[in-house]
């Protein structure tokens, strides 16, 4: 009568359903993306290099000047009293555009970084909202194999009250229960570390609960059909590239910096009419437009701020063609999950079926009382081991299209 109830315990088991909920991925990659105050420090990066556009194409500050002459000086006109002087300065023509291109560019591959960010933000929340699941259902197999060790530990303390089995059976059946208690003690720790995690990439309480499917909805989706894309065009090589060019100006920046700058102003004089004589322009102020000329004669530091410049160009490209190499080989990884993942998904899709098909025939001879219940108790658990490794796999194989989509972003 135990037996026939341990039996149809097993089966209810094996045939529960979860109940489905709603993909929340999305809407917790869009709170992140809120809330993350690294994203949020690298988006007011941007907004502090875009700032600088408007100052770098800015001319310099006029500048005016006053005196008084202590002692007038006199002239024929009048006495001098006072002067007044104004005067801009301008560079050399192209100088400030090339200025405004430079930290256009420069604030343009702080953009790019940003996006990097936060497609990489999106890619890190998908996986950790993965490792979450994948972490969940471990525990939820784990104890429902302690369920069934702890039914097989008492039938077998029946059986050893009753002679009819030694206490070796019943020792070796705590034994694996305890391993299992362990391991599940070892999963649930787990699983709070990485809410934790989660919590942090959210940027909320980190106790927080992080709601998870349970049903198997949550793997469906796109497979990447077309993974030979190449990186031209990713926010990684293009922000590099921004740089470099950036440098192209910087060294056109230098070179006209070493080319004579002109002013123009106006001087104003205050004059004092004379009392003693009467002439013509008695009194009148006077006023001198002026033009100067910088010569930029010493020309060491014109020279170092174009190799400066010529240097930050080849840096540029070196690092373009690491971070080229570095995307190349996340794309060879993602490959190799996803072709892992897809194979051990089969493999175990296949022994599941057949673990499955061993069940009905071991639960049918056991009503027909010509099989055993250890057996059908170590098929059951038997099943679930291999539904753990094919949800594995699946996230394996989920974990790849995450890192395919951030990188053909």
């Amino acid at each position: 009568m135990r037996y026939t109830l341990l039996i149809s315990l097993l089966l209810v088991l094996n045939s529960v359903t979860a109940q489905s909920k709603k993909d929340v991925v999305q809407d917790y990659i869009d709170f992140s993306v809120a809330n993350n105050p690294e994203l949020k420090a690298m988006d007011l990066k941007y907004q502090q290099a875009l700032e600088m556009v408007p100052q770098a194409k800015a001319l310099s500050d006029p500048s005016f000047s006053a005196g008084v002459f202590v002692q007038p000086i006199e002239t024929r006109i009048g006495a001098q009293k006072a002067k007044l002087s104004l005067s801009q300065m301008f560079p050399w023509f192209g100088t400030l555009g090339a200025k405004e291109q430079q930290a256009s560019l420069q604030a343009h591959a702080q953009y790019l970084n940003y996006l990097d960010a936060k497609s990489k933000l999106e890619m890190n929340v998908r996986l950790s909202y993965l490792d979450l699941i994948l972490m969940d259902r471990k525990i939820f197999f784990t104890q429902k194999r302690v369920e069934v060790l702890d039914l097989l530990e008492k039938q077998s303390l029946t059986q050893f009250e009753n002679n009819e089995s030694s206490m070796v059976n019943v020792l070796y059946v705590q034994m694996l229960k305890e391993e299992l208690i362990s391991m599940l003690g070892m999963f649930q720790d787990k699983k709070q570390t990485l809410q934790t995690a989660f919590n942090k990439l959210l940027n909320r309480n980190l106790s927080t609960v992080v709601d998870l499917p349970t049903d198997d909805s949550f793997w469906v989706q796109t497979i990447p059909t077309d993974t030979d894309f190449s990186f031209d065009k990713h926010s990684r090589i293009d922000s590099w590239e921004a740089m470099k060019e950036a440098s192209s100006f910087g060294e056109k920046v230098a070179k006209l910096n070493g080319m004579p700058k002109f002013g123009i102003g106006l001087d104003y004089a205050i004059i004092a009419e004379r009392t003693d004589v009467n002439i013509a322009d008695n009194g009148n102020d006077a006023i001198m437009p002026m033009i100067s000329l910088s010569i930029p004669l010493f020309r060491k530091k014109y020279k170092s701020a174009i190799k400066v410049n010529q240097l930050k160009q080849v840096q540029f490209e070196q690092l373009k063609m690491e971070e080229l190499n570095r995307l190349e080989l996340e794309k060879q990884k993602a490959s190799e999950e996803y072709a892992t993942g897809t194979r051990n998904a089969k493999v175990y899709e296949n022994l599941l079926t057949k673990a499955r098909q061993s069940f009905e025939i071991l639960t049918s001879n056991y009503e027909t009382s010509s099989g055993k219940y250890e057996e059908v108790l170590n098929m059951q658990q038997k099943i679930w081991i291999y539904e753990q490794k094919q949800i594995e796999a699946q996230v394996m194989i989920q974990k790849s299209i995450a890192k395919f989509q951030y990188l053909g972003m």
